[in-house]
Protein backbone atom coordinates (compact mmCIF):
# COMPACT_ATOMS: atom_id res chain seq x y z
CA UNK A 1 0.00 0.00 0.00
CA UNK A 2 1.14 3.57 -0.55
CA UNK A 3 2.80 5.49 2.23
CA UNK A 4 1.08 8.61 3.52
CA UNK A 5 2.54 11.76 1.99
CA UNK A 6 5.32 13.38 4.01
CA UNK A 7 4.19 15.67 6.82
CA UNK A 8 6.25 18.68 7.72
CA UNK A 9 5.34 20.49 10.90
CA UNK A 10 6.84 22.92 13.35
CA UNK A 11 9.82 22.36 15.58
CA UNK A 12 10.33 18.98 17.16
CA UNK A 13 12.07 18.01 20.37
CA UNK A 14 15.21 15.90 19.78
CA UNK A 15 14.69 12.25 20.63
CA UNK A 16 18.00 10.34 20.52
CA UNK A 17 21.39 10.84 19.00
CA UNK A 18 23.11 8.69 16.42
CA UNK A 19 26.56 9.95 15.50
CA UNK A 20 25.67 13.27 17.13
CA UNK A 21 22.49 13.77 15.10
CA UNK A 22 19.15 14.01 16.94
CA UNK A 23 16.49 11.66 15.61
CA UNK A 24 13.20 13.51 15.24
CA UNK A 25 12.10 12.17 11.86
CA UNK A 26 11.37 8.67 10.64
CA UNK A 27 13.52 9.57 7.62
CA UNK A 28 16.59 9.62 9.88
CA UNK A 29 16.16 5.90 10.61
CA UNK A 30 17.82 3.21 8.50
CA UNK A 31 15.73 2.00 5.57
CA UNK A 32 14.86 -1.21 7.40
CA UNK A 33 13.94 0.55 10.66
CA UNK A 34 11.89 3.17 8.77
CA UNK A 35 9.94 0.49 6.87
CA UNK A 36 9.25 -1.36 10.12
CA UNK A 37 8.16 1.82 11.94
CA UNK A 38 5.85 2.93 9.13
CA UNK A 39 4.33 -0.53 8.75
CA UNK A 40 3.29 -0.31 12.41
CA UNK A 41 2.32 3.37 12.62
CA UNK A 42 1.38 4.80 9.19
CA UNK A 43 -2.38 4.10 8.90
CA UNK A 44 -2.06 3.78 5.12
CA UNK A 45 0.26 0.79 5.56
CA UNK A 46 -0.97 -0.56 8.89
CA UNK A 47 -4.61 -0.74 7.73
CA UNK A 48 -3.92 -1.39 4.04
CA UNK A 49 -5.71 1.78 2.95
CA UNK A 50 -5.88 2.94 -0.67
CA UNK A 51 -7.68 5.55 -2.75
CA UNK A 52 -10.91 3.52 -2.92
CA UNK A 53 -11.11 2.95 0.84
CA UNK A 54 -14.48 4.06 2.24
CA UNK A 55 -14.45 6.53 5.14
CA UNK A 56 -17.46 7.20 7.36
CA UNK A 57 -18.46 9.94 9.76
CA UNK A 58 -21.57 11.41 11.31
CA UNK A 59 -22.21 15.11 10.97
CA UNK A 60 -24.93 17.67 11.49
CA UNK A 61 -26.77 18.36 8.23
CA UNK A 62 -25.88 22.05 8.52
CA UNK A 63 -22.24 21.17 7.72
CA UNK A 64 -23.21 19.56 4.41
CA UNK A 65 -23.28 22.03 1.53
CA UNK A 66 -23.67 20.79 -2.02
CA UNK A 67 -22.52 17.31 -1.04
CA UNK A 68 -19.33 18.65 0.56
CA UNK A 69 -18.18 18.84 4.18
CA UNK A 70 -16.20 21.58 5.85
CA UNK A 71 -13.16 20.55 7.89
CA UNK A 72 -12.89 21.30 11.58
CA UNK A 73 -10.04 23.72 12.38
CA UNK A 74 -10.79 23.36 16.13
CA UNK A 75 -10.62 19.56 16.49
CA UNK A 76 -9.66 18.39 19.98
CA UNK A 77 -8.55 14.98 18.68
CA UNK A 78 -4.96 13.89 19.27
CA UNK A 79 -3.12 12.40 16.35
CA UNK A 80 -0.03 10.27 15.90
CA UNK A 81 2.47 11.93 13.56
CA UNK A 82 3.87 8.73 12.09
CA UNK A 83 6.73 10.58 10.37
CA UNK A 84 7.96 12.26 13.55
CA UNK A 85 9.66 10.39 16.36
CA UNK A 86 9.16 10.49 20.11
CA UNK A 87 11.02 8.22 22.52
CA UNK A 88 9.33 4.97 23.50
CA UNK A 89 9.27 5.21 27.31
CA UNK A 90 9.78 1.43 27.61
CA UNK A 91 12.71 1.10 25.20
CA UNK A 92 15.44 1.47 27.81
CA UNK A 93 13.69 -0.93 30.20
CA UNK A 94 13.59 -3.61 27.49
CA UNK A 95 17.09 -2.86 26.23
CA UNK A 96 15.96 -1.69 22.81
CA UNK A 97 18.87 0.19 21.22
CA UNK A 98 18.67 3.65 19.68
CA UNK A 99 18.01 3.45 15.96
CA UNK A 100 15.77 0.38 16.35
CA UNK A 101 12.25 1.28 15.21
CA UNK A 102 10.83 -0.03 18.49
CA UNK A 103 12.80 2.62 20.42
CA UNK A 104 10.35 5.24 19.14
CA UNK A 105 6.68 6.00 18.86
CA UNK A 106 4.92 8.64 16.75
CA UNK A 107 5.01 12.14 18.20
CA UNK A 108 1.50 13.21 19.22
CA UNK A 109 -0.23 16.54 18.81
CA UNK A 110 -3.70 18.05 18.63
CA UNK A 111 -5.32 17.88 15.20
CA UNK A 112 -6.19 21.56 15.59
CA UNK A 113 -2.44 22.33 15.46
CA UNK A 114 -2.20 21.00 11.90
CA UNK A 115 -1.97 23.59 9.16
CA UNK A 116 -5.10 22.26 7.45
CA UNK A 117 -8.65 21.66 8.72
CA UNK A 118 -9.43 18.02 9.40
CA UNK A 119 -12.25 15.53 9.73
CA UNK A 120 -12.64 12.69 12.21
CA UNK A 121 -13.55 9.56 10.24
CA UNK A 122 -13.88 5.83 10.77
CA UNK A 123 -12.58 3.09 8.51
CA UNK A 124 -12.96 -0.69 8.58
CA UNK A 125 -15.54 -3.43 8.14
CA UNK A 126 -17.67 -2.15 11.04
CA UNK A 127 -17.04 1.59 10.53
CA UNK A 128 -20.39 2.29 8.88
CA UNK A 129 -22.29 0.65 11.72
CA UNK A 130 -20.12 2.45 14.28
CA UNK A 131 -21.07 5.90 12.96
CA UNK A 132 -24.72 5.06 12.28
CA UNK A 133 -25.34 4.92 16.02
CA UNK A 134 -24.75 8.68 16.14
CA UNK A 135 -27.00 9.49 13.15
CA UNK A 136 -30.29 10.85 14.46
CA UNK A 137 -32.24 14.08 14.32
CA UNK A 138 -30.15 16.54 12.33
CA UNK A 139 -27.15 14.20 12.19
CA UNK A 140 -26.52 12.00 9.17
CA UNK A 141 -23.97 9.29 8.40
CA UNK A 142 -21.74 10.21 5.47
CA UNK A 143 -19.62 7.91 3.29
CA UNK A 144 -16.54 9.34 1.58
CA UNK A 145 -13.74 8.01 -0.63
CA UNK A 146 -10.20 8.32 0.78
CA UNK A 147 -8.82 9.12 -2.68
CA UNK A 148 -10.85 12.33 -2.76
CA UNK A 149 -8.72 13.59 0.14
CA UNK A 150 -5.39 12.16 -1.05
CA UNK A 151 -5.80 13.58 -4.56
CA UNK A 152 -6.12 17.08 -3.06
CA UNK A 153 -3.00 16.67 -0.92
CA UNK A 154 -4.83 15.43 2.18
CA UNK A 155 -2.99 13.44 4.81
CA UNK A 156 -4.08 10.53 7.01
CA UNK A 157 -3.28 10.20 10.72
CA UNK A 158 -4.30 7.81 13.47
CA UNK A 159 -6.69 9.38 15.97
CA UNK A 160 -4.95 8.27 19.16
CA UNK A 161 -7.59 9.90 21.39
CA UNK A 162 -10.60 8.09 19.92
CA UNK A 163 -12.65 5.92 22.24
CA UNK A 164 -14.64 4.13 19.52
CA UNK A 165 -11.60 2.82 17.64
CA UNK A 166 -10.83 -0.84 18.16
CA UNK A 167 -8.07 -1.06 15.55
CA UNK A 168 -9.54 -4.27 14.18
CA UNK A 169 -12.96 -3.72 12.62
CA UNK A 170 -13.30 0.05 13.08
CA UNK A 171 -10.38 2.46 13.29
CA UNK A 172 -10.61 6.18 13.98
CA UNK A 173 -8.57 8.41 11.70
CA UNK A 174 -8.07 12.09 11.05
CA UNK A 175 -7.92 13.19 7.42
CA UNK A 176 -6.86 16.67 6.37
CA UNK A 177 -8.51 18.66 3.63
Amino acid sequence: PPVSPRHVSGSSTPVHNVAGQALTSVYQLSDEAREDFLSRHDPMQKLGLHSETALYRTTDKTYLRGGKLAGNPESCARIGLHEELAPNPYAQHYGIPEGDSRAYRPREMRASDLRDPSLNVMVGSEARDAVRGYASGNHVAVKMRLGDFLEKGGKVYSDVSAVASNGDTASALIVTL
